[in-house]
Parts: structure tokens; sequence; C-alpha cells
């Protein structure tokens, strides 16, 4: 991972910092986003390098914020396609605020968008886009079969690390929340804060029909996750996300196109279409997703079905 310039602020290369149980060196600088700047550093006693996230936090609000997404990292990060979280800490400034330092998992192969750029020319291969897609559907299925499951609500080619070339992780659990199932906003006041919610955490390319009209009064829950991934899916194939051009209105009616070229299996094509689906009962679940990637590769299901209700529906019934 190449560093950046530094920004005004960064910490010097060198800089130690207790973080938990760990003493925390500096590396370099890496990249800034947000209220956050991103660094390479070493802990002291242990080879190799991980990741110290040093996020501002003006007020209580946002400390809420980022303490639930420390939350979130704790609690998932022990499985092997999300990546893993060490230690963090939060101190109060004399100036007013707070600071967040959170130590995580060093991915040296970076991002798949980065990748993804890098073979512009040479675009990824089917067997490498279901290798991606597999470890990614898997980490989210860890996050769905929890109780009560927890959503990413912002899944998204930038979100995905690579460990290495056989190993792809699942970062940025700012966006996490615990599924609400079946609930459905119904006074005025109630579907503003799911709309306020809705813009603050989630990417518009991303969003599914019902995370764009709130008034239709549908639950947002896993199936949510469920189009995003079929958006993810579509961009990695093809480089562009199915709505990038049309617009809200065609997310809400479902309205895209799917290239010609260049070519992906009828499995894999349909597996998109079978995400895409405007009415989010008709999409599959996770189960359904994984158990398809895993037919696709060949290889057995490494997920076991924990859905009581599994429609029987098969991926290849869907109609585009």
């Amino acid at each position: 991972m190449h560093s950046s310039p530094s920004p005004s602020g960064a910490m010097p290369s060198g800089t130690r910092l207790q973080v938990g149980k760990y003493q925390a060196i500096i590396h370099n600088f890496i990249a800034e986003g947000g209220f956050a700047h991103v660094y390479l550093a070493r802990i002291e006693g242990k080879s190799g390098y991980v990741v110290l996230k040093r996020v501002a936090v003006p007020d209580a609000e946002r400390l809420k914020m980022v303490e639930k997404e420390i939350e979130f990292m704790r609690r998932l990060g022990d499985h092997k396609y999300i990546v893993r979280y060490y230690a963090s800490r939060v101190d109060a400034l004399p100036i007013g605020g707070f600071e967040a330092l959170i130590l995580m998992e060093y991915c040296p192969g970076g991002g798949v968008i980065d990748l993804m750029n890098r073979r512009l020319q040479h675009r990824l291969t089917e067997p490498e886009i279901l290798k991606i897609f597999g470890n990614v559907c898997e980490a989210l299925a860890y996050m769905h079969y929890c109780q009560p499951p927890v959503l990413h609500r912002d899944l998204k080619v930038e979100n995905i690390l690579i460990l290495t070339q056989d190993q792809y992780k699942l970062c940025d659990f700012g966006s996490a929340a615990l599924s609400k199932g079946s609930y459905i906003p119904t006074t005025l006041q109630e579907i503003q804060n799911v709309e306020d919610d809705v813009q603050r955490h989630t990417t518009l390319q991303y969003r599914a029909p019902e995370m764009i009209d709130i008034y239709q009064k549908r639950p947002i829950n896993e199936k949510a996750d469920i189009w995003a991934l079929g958006v993810l899916l579509y961009k990695l194939c093809y480089y562009t996300t199915p709505f990038e051009e049309q617009g809200q209105l065609a997310i809400l009616n479902a309205h895209y196109s799917i290239p010609q070229s260049p070519y992906f299996s009828d499995g894999l094509r349909q597996l998109i279409i079978a995400m895409l689906q405007e009415d989010q009962q008709r999409r599959p679940n996770i189960y359904q997703v994984v158990k398809t990637v895993s037919d696709l590769m060949h290889v057995e299901c490494p997920i076991r079905n924990v859905s009581e209700l599994i429609e029987e529906r098969n991926i290849s019934e869907y109609t585009y």
C-alpha cells in the first residue's frame, strides 16, 4: 500500500501510542477520509504491520457512532473474510471533542477498486470475480446469521480489501446496524428519521428501491444488503454500476441492462438478475447467494442454511 503526502496534523513516523494492550509505532501516513487519518504502523515486539485509524470526533453524537462502529468491528472481526480488529481507545480532548484510535489488520494487497483500476485493459476474469464475491458473501452471511441480524448497509467495491490473492476482506462498519426485520415507519417523523439515516449511512448507487422511496413503506432489512451485493457483482463484472447514468427512478423500477460484452456465464448473469429484483421478497437470501456462487465455482457450500422458511425458488427461475 503506497503512502500519500501527509496532511497537516498528521502524526510523524516513529510516534508511539498505547492502544489497549498494544504499543503502536507509526510507520507512515496512508490516507485520509472524512474525519479519519489512516496510518501504517508496527506493534512493539511483533513482526509485520497493522493499520491505525485515528478519528477526530467533534461531539457526543458522533462519538456514539464511532463507538458503535468499534463494537461491530470487535464483534465481527474474528471472521476470516472480515478485517480483524485488535484494539481501540477513545480520549476526550482538552479543546473539546474526542479522538478515537482503532488498531486493525493490514491488508497489503490494497483495495479491490485499485486492482480494478490497474486491470482496465485486462479485466477481472469470472473465476477471479467469483472468488472475490464469494469471500464477501461469506462475510455478509456471518453478519446476517447473527441474532438479531447485522446489516452492513454500505457494501461496495471500495470496501473490499486484499489480504492475499486467495483472501479478500470486507471492511468499514461505520454504517452497520442491527436489522429491524419487518419494521415499517408509519408517522411522518419516523419516515423522516429513516430517510436521514439512509442518506447518512448508504451510497446512492448501491441503494435498494425501498431505500429510495421510504414513503412506499417497505421494510429495510437484509434484502437491502442483497440488492447492494447485486450492484457490487455487476460492478466487478462490468466496471460500472447498473444505475450509473439513469439515476434514482431507474433504481426504483429496477430498470437496467446487462452488457453483451464482456461475456460471463448465464449462471453469473442470472445471479445478478436475482439480486436486483425490485420486489425485495423475490430477492434470494444470503444462503441462496452463497450456495449459487459455490455451485458456479464447483465447490461445496461453506455455510449452513439456517433460515427456517427457505423459499424453494431456484436462482435460474428469475426472469429478466
